[in-house]
């Protein structure tokens, strides 16, 4: 028995069922990298990472940010797990966190972005006496963002010289990654393949290679190269999978109070009259709006209680759903209220009902940090 006026479960099982059919697309011999930014997707950062480390999912885990970098110390998650921060680390928050100690080099990868940039970071390196291993972006276009094709190829040589640099790891991004352009991304793909291809075999046998995020993963495994990188896949949420994937995370709550209100009465700040009807029967739990942004704010919220499908009364607060029952008697205190992770309302349920683009799915996963976390 959970006492929780509202949790997420984040099943165990259904991560290793996901990496089970990733590894299944690309072979056992290729690296899987567990993308865990944005709070694990909402998932919960800390406990899902002690969960691959636990069961050895994942070869490696990724996070956006610097400070989720920092937040996977070897205190929180133990030893023996390496970190790649797929962002950027700012030279001198990255000079204090090697100083203050929070930056641990033999379990931490840095991305490098452009030769302004790693020659920034072997400076920084070179002061804290440490050698930082890196992984340079690539990127196909020239959007700002990573290096081109063409850049990497000019300065070949001094990317693989550098005295506190270890550059182990070579990878992109597509930005047509969710697009229906087969033609275009299998370019693209070709494009990145044939500057891996051109690499100084002396220089090749150091990197790990990546190129297919999870959108890509069922579809070019041919691209796999030596590591994938897996986000949405494995937790569940649709990327081209054909249905095969098991959503990860269902977000719950207990009713604790029901009663019959009149018309009228207002159920919370912001309050519908609703003219026509003299009372309604209301269910309320403690779930709010900041427990589950952007699931809760949606235009056609709807929950599961008891194998049913319901709508909210009102508008929902920071901390309380109100949810019209009255067509039904037999809802009472204690029931449990799903509000994703079952038929009616899985992610895809969801996505349809408001007409939000499949490529934001992991948005519906967003959870606050004090929407606790049970790792079933």
């Amino acid at each position: 028995m959970i006492h929780k006026g509202a949790w997420a479960e984040v099943s165990k099982d259904r991560i290793a069922h996901n990496i089970s059919l990733i590894k299944e697309q690309v072979g056992e011999a290729v690296k899987i990298c567990g993308v865990v930014k944005a709070d694990a997707y909402g998932h919960g950062l800390k406990g899902f990472v002690r969960t691959l480390i636990k069961q050895r999912l994942t070869d490696i885990v990724a996070v956006g940010k610097f400070r989720e970098l920092l937040n996977l110390s070897v205190k929180n998650i133990g030893e023996g797990t390496e970190i790649l921060l797929l962002g950027v680390a700012e030279t001198d928050e990255l000079a204090d966190a090697l100083d203050s100690g929070e930056v641990i080099p033999r379990y931490s990868i840095f991305s490098g972005y452009s030769m302004e940039m790693l020659r920034k970071m072997d400076e920084v390196a070179a002061l804290g006496k440490v050698t930082l291993k890196v992984h340079i972006r690539i990127d196909i276009w020239n959007s700002g963002m990573g290096m081109s094709p063409e850049e990497f190829r000019l300065y070949e040589d001094e990317i693989f010289s550098f005295s506190h640099l270890e550059v182990c790891g070579l990878y992109t991004h597509l930005y047509t990654a969710y697009s229906d352009d087969l033609e275009e991304i299998r370019s693209e793909l070709e494009c990145f393949k044939g500057l891996v291809d051109s690499v100084k075999p002396e220089y090749r046998k150091r990197l790990c290679v990546h190129a297919l995020n999870s959108s890509l993963i069922f579809r070019f495994p041919e691209y796999a190269f030596d590591m994938v990188r897996a986000g949405t896949a494995m937790y569940g949420l649709p990327c081209g999978d054909g249905g095969r994937l098991q959503p990860v995370m269902r977000i719950c709550a207990r009713v604790f109070d029901v009663r019959e209100v009149p018309a009228g009465i207002p159920l919370s700040y912001i309050s519908s009259s609703e003219e026509g009807k003299e009372k309604r029967r209301i269910a309320r739990v403690m779930l709010g709006y900041w427990d589950s942004p952007l699931m809760l704010t949606q235009k056609d919220v709807r929950v599961l209680i008891n194998g049913r499908l319901y709508r909210p009364a009102d508008e929902v607060c920071m901390d309380n759903l109100c949810i019209d029952v009255s067509e039904n008697e037999k809802v009472c205190s204690g029931d449990t209220v799903i509000l994703l992770g079952e038929p009616g309302v899985r992610v895809q349920d969801i996505l349809e009902r408001n007409g939000i683009d499949p490529v934001h799915s992991e948005w519906l996963c967003m959870t606050a940090e004090r929407l606790e976390k049970i790792y079933i």
